[in-house]
């Protein structure tokens, strides 16, 4: 689009609103670094390089960066707002101080709770920060008997929500649709087409021929690669390789082997979180973050920066907008101190200095929430019985499907366990690191419950529960005392969503969700301190999982090998049916 203001302001006849003076341009399109000013008109860059004078004015401002490195503003491509536990706004607060200036989020666990109208509020809520909002179109929300939820996506939603002006492309189209012929997925893929935007994808543990027929589709991208190997086989079948960095899954270092040692061109390859809580971005940061883990593992620091800004962008085709500065563009400057080590100083985004000295320069409050995204949870009081797993009274044991969680990955493993049967009630193996697992439905419309056994949390005393489950967002809780387990599930009641771990029949440690049961309305740097609070309370108890919250959130997702649970029973991901727990009893 032409406007006739940059044309002026990068000729010199008229004066711009903000230059940043005296810095190194990292130009992610021709990897150089080398001296530049930058003229912004509103919130777009008008001209880079050497200015002419009369882009100078007496009401200009100038930014000095003189000893900072010039990078564009960051960009998530794939990234669950929702699992940071915060609203939009204070999620945009945190993330921007660490250079983020768009994000590319589905808002699908908002939606699966609130519908279209709770997502569109959220929508309307980012465009007040200064974080960018880009908007795939969840590409899975069926009613399919294997879960609960609170709202579903419909065929002629899909077809209004790939024209709303957020809207960049498909999200998570998952393989076993795919492959299996889904006549919904062939329609969704369609409307892609049809309106020029992107598929991207959701292919855990796919390789060979199934990848092939998966990327045959038109799918864009993949952010479930979890090493080298299958980093690799997804480049060459041209996709883009979302590589994940988040709380619960550290997958970065493994699938930057693919550059270090196969050095392959880095291209088509960007860095994501997926799923980061307020903790992780309190202590570790953001997309900095990852740029630090690449360049530590060998990455040139030019290309991480690629991967964050340039990549991410032509991944989304969004980069006429963002993605680099370069005329016409959005006016995203991050001003870095530091090229090696991310040091953020100062951020611009849409030509305003938002961040400076690593302060927002202003407030951003968060609007009032309509009855759509409050008053989420409706469950049945529990009792410590309704979530225990019961077999024939006359059992003595019982050998049972264990889910196997990781404290790094996603991925689960199914385990056999042969466990003891007293009552009628198979028993937990604290011992060995054996605890129960239950899913209690919380939208008030039938009240399962799931309950199987799951391996890897190491809590030896306690329970925790949880609303946010992906991607039914039932509530689920780990522990081996079943009147503790229940304590929790009713405080999440009580609060109307929330993270509760409970011990001796005691609150502990809580975070109020009341926002869809999802979201906290308290500011992230509090969330982060209580969500630290929950963590070391567990590890004092044993737990050896670094981010139990999120690692029990993905514990629910029935779309990632091999067990998970929803709250109609303990599905197996390859036979893709709720299964029985127990395999047999004697």
């Amino acid at each position: 689009m032409m406007d006739n203001r940059l044309i002026a302001v990068a000729q010199g006849q008229a004066p711009a609103d903000v230059i940043i003076r005296g810095g190194q341009l990292v130009n992610v399109h021709t990897a150089e670094i080398y001296p530049a000013d930058i003229a912004i008109a509103g919130e777009r860059i008008a001209a880079v390089g050497n200015l002419p004078e009369g882009c100078c004015g007496p009401d200009t401002k100038i930014i000095d960066a003189a000893g900072k490195y010039l990078a564009p503003g960051f960009i998530d491509a794939h990234i669950h707002i929702e699992s940071s536990m915060l609203t939009y706004t204070e999620f945009a607060k945190m993330v921007v101080k660490h250079g983020t200036t768009a994000v590319a989020s589905d808002l699908m666990e908002v939606t699966i709770v609130s519908g279209v109208e709770g997502m569109k509020e959220v929508l309307a809520e980012s465009a007040g920060t200064p974080v960018k909002l880009y908007y795939p179109v969840p590409a899975f929300m069926e009613e399919n008997g294997l879960q609960t939820t609170g709202s579903t996506l419909h065929t002629a939603m899909m077809d209004e929500l790939i024209q709303l002006p957020q809207a960049v492309g498909l999200a998570e189209v998952l393989v076993p649709p795919i492959l299996g012929g889904s006549p919904a997925s062939a329609h969704m893929l369609e409307l892609a087409e049809k309106y020029h935007k992107t598929a991207e994808g959701h292919a855990p543990a796919t390789y060979d021929g199934a990848l092939n027929a998966y990327a045959s589709t038109g799918i864009n991208s993949d952010h479930e690669s979890t090493n080298k190997e299958e980093a690799l086989q997804k480049l060459r079948a041209g996709l883009h390789v979302l590589m994940r960095e988040g709380s619960a899954s550290t997958d970065l270092r493994a699938c930057l082997k693919v550059l270090t040692e196969n050095h392959v061109d880095a291209r088509h390859c960007c860095m994501v979180s997926d799923d980061i809580d307020a903790l992780h971005i309190k202590d570790l940061g953001h997309l900095d973050h990852k740029v630090r883990i690449a360049v530590e593992e060998g990455v040139d620091p030019v290309t991480a920066i690629q991967m964050v800004t340039l990549n991410p962008a032509e991944s989304f085709r969004i980069d006429n907008e963002c993605g680099s500065i370069t005329p016409g563009k959005y006016a995203d400057v991050v001003l870095l101190s530091s090229l090696e080590q991310c040091k953020v100083e100062q951020v611009v985004s849409k030509g305003e200095l938002i961040v400076d000295n690593g302060a927002l320069t202003r407030e951003l409050k968060a609007p009032a929430y309509s009855d759509k995204l409050l008053g989420t949870v409706h469950m049945n009081h529990v009792t410590g019985d309704d979530l225990v797993l019961k077999v024939d009274p006359k059992a003595s044991k019982a050998t049972v499907h264990v889910i196997g969680a990781s404290p790094v990955s996603l991925l689960t493993d199914d385990l056999t366990v042969t466990l003891p049967v007293v009552d009628g009630v198979v028993q937990p193996d604290v011992e060995n690191d054996i605890l129960r697992i239950a899913c209690v439905e919380r939208y008030g419309k039938n009240g399962s419950i799931g309950r199987a056994f799951i391996k890897n949390f190491g809590l030896k005393s306690g329970a925790i529960a949880i609303s946010v489950g992906h991607d039914h967002h039932n509530v689920s809780v780990v522990g081996s005392n079943p009147d503790d387990m229940a304590l929790a599930v009713n405080r999440i009641q009580e609060l109307q969503g929330g993270l509760v771990f409970v011990d001796g029949g005691k609150v502990i440690e809580e975070i109020a969700l009341p926002i869809c049961g999802l979201l906290a309305n308290e500011p992230g740097e509090v969330i982060a301190e209580k969500l630290r609070a929950v963590i070391a309370a567990m590890a004092q108890r044993g737990c050896t999982v670094p981010s139990p919250n999120v690692t029990l959130s993905f514990i629910t997702l029935i779309f990632i090998p091999a067990l998970a649970i929803s709250d109609q029973g303990l599905f197996d991901v390859s036979k893709f049916q709720i299964i029985d727990p127990v395999i047999s009893v004697e």
